[in-house]
């Protein structure tokens, strides 16, 4: 009484009877039917061949797209968070930035662009900390447009190959959200860091494959004008996954600066954070690893793959043997 009540309490102890159960009435019942029509042994090498085949196909088509039994998804992998001057960095790549001056950049680019206050601090708030990529975002939202980083010397043939990120990219959200975790595992600030003990500055990126040249705009098939950018956006498609095989590598790099702690008022809005300009900037280096989300389907496909040609050489090795028998009687 005590193992029955025992198993019709546990619920792990319930679903795995449950799929014993289950696995045993399906593929035995089917290998029984099988079996009185073709005979034991060979219902069943029939019914495992089956089964190997649909797991096969299974497999084949989770490795096709990236569902069922799934590994690691791809995702920016912390190598080092380097306090202060580049130039002493572990990562080459990272030695070769020249970060423009934060402070200056910033002012010249308000002076030169007053319309980009408005974009970039809707809510006017006096003590907004400006960033580069921050007006760099908002330019782009001018009408018309406004190419900053050309005119400041952003681009990354000017930033020794790194590409600076707005806020608005997607990937520079991935990256901020890993140096975030790490920041705060690794208690850059203090025991007590969190996001709020720091703000970010700028990000920027480089390697990886070939990006869309930002001249190509979106493409619509039933506008003549823009077939040229249709044709790019396809030859750039069959470029990055045909032609291009191989994965360059892709590194990250996030800066953050302290910022003086400030008491909130209960009742209020958070202040605006500043940055504390006594303390260095913190720059997180990151590479983005590709991670195997594919590869449990793939070993899928391949042993049930292998195992459904045996089985299936097996039956056909059978069928001869029955018929030379059968000729020879």
């Amino acid at each position: 009484m005590h193992v029955i009540a025992e198993i019709a309490w546990n619920p792990e102890i319930r679903n795995i009877l449950a799929l014993l159960v289950g696995v045993i009435v399906l593929f035995g019942s089917i290998t029984l039917i099988v079996g009185s029509n073709a005979g034991p042994r060979t219902g069943t090498l029939v019914v495992l061949a089956a089964l190997f085949g649909w797991m096969a196909t299974m497999g084949a088509i989770w490795w096709m797209y990236g569902i069922g039994m799934k590994g690691e998804e791809s995702h920016w992998r912390v190598t080092e968070i380097n306090y202060g001057d580049l130039s002493q960095a572990d990562n080459a790549k990272a030695r070769g930035l020249k970060t423009p001056d934060e402070a200056v950049l910033v002012k010249q680019m308000l002076a030169d662009h007053p319309d980009l206050a408005p974009v970039a601090n809707p809510t006017k708030d006096s003590k907004h900390v400006y960033t580069v990529s921050e007006l760099v975002d908002a330019g782009s939202q001018l009408k018309p447009p406004a190419d900053l980083k050309t005119q400041y010397h952003l681009n990354a043939s000017d930033l020794a190959g790194w590409r600076i990120l707005v806020p608005s990219d997607k990937q520079r959200g991935d990256a901020q959200a890993v140096a975030d975790a790490a920041l705060i595992a690794n208690k850059v600030f203090g025991s007590s860091t969190t996001s709020a003990s720091y703000k970010v500055i700028d990000a920027y990126d480089t390697g990886g494959k070939r990006p869309l040249p930002s001249s190509v705009h979106d493409c619509h098939p039933w506008d003549p004008s823009t077939f040229g950018d249709c044709k790019e956006r396809v030859w750039d498609n069959i470029y990055t996954s045909v032609v291009q095989v191989t994965h360059p590598e892709h590194f990250a790099l996030v800066q953050v600066r302290q910022v003086v702690p400030q008491e909130t008022v209960p009742g209020q809005a958070p202040p605006t954070p500043e940055f504390d300009q006594t303390k260095p900037v913190v720059s997180v280096a990151m590479i983005r690893s590709l991670g195997d989300k594919r590869f449990p389907a793939f070993m899928i496909t391949l042993i049930f793959g292998i195992l459904f040609a045996v089985t299936c050489n097996a039956l056909h090795r059978r069928d001869k043997l029955q018929a030379a028998h059968l000729a020879a009687a």
